[in-house]
């Protein structure tokens, strides 16, 4: 699968979480609710009709947040976030979140517009995925 062909079906998914280890980095996420019709490979949706996995980035070479350079280690800001647009492009993402925190935490809302460009980008899909509503 050609994680770049799906990437539209991410607008207004879920970044489930983070994972950033040395120049990799694993994003979980999901789309928002698609046909099966709409899909050019024959890949396993989630049940609620969603593509979820994780997005992998192997041998980063530079990441950008909020167009400045970021040298440290990518995490989860806040409790969620809401994937506003994400574009894949040969050898580079661009993601832009909108982040929420929920109670006990402070309600806050913020906005991050990342950029990494990475020597490789892959789509691992996982239907299951750790569903914490399931």
């Amino acid at each position: 699968m050609n994680a770049a062909d799906y990437d539209a079906f991410f607008h207004d998914g879920s970044l489930i979480n983070i994972q950033h280890t040395n120049n990799k980095i694993e994003i979980s996420m999901e789309s928002a609710e698609i046909s099966e019709n709409d899909l050019k490979d024959d890949i396993d949706l989630s049940k609620y009709n969603t593509l979820k996995g994780k997005l992998h980035l192997e041998d980063v070479k530079s990441i950008l947040d909020n167009d400045q350079p970021f040298t440290g280690l990518l995490k989860m800001q806040f409790d969620s976030a809401i994937i506003l647009d994400l574009e894949i492009v040969k050898n580079k993402i661009k993601m832009f979140l909108e982040w929420t925190n929920y109670p006990p935490h402070a309600e806050i809302a913020a906005y991050s517009n990342y950029e990494i460009e990475a020597k490789k980008i892959w789509w691992e899909n996982i239907p299951a995925l750790y569903d914490p509503f399931a």
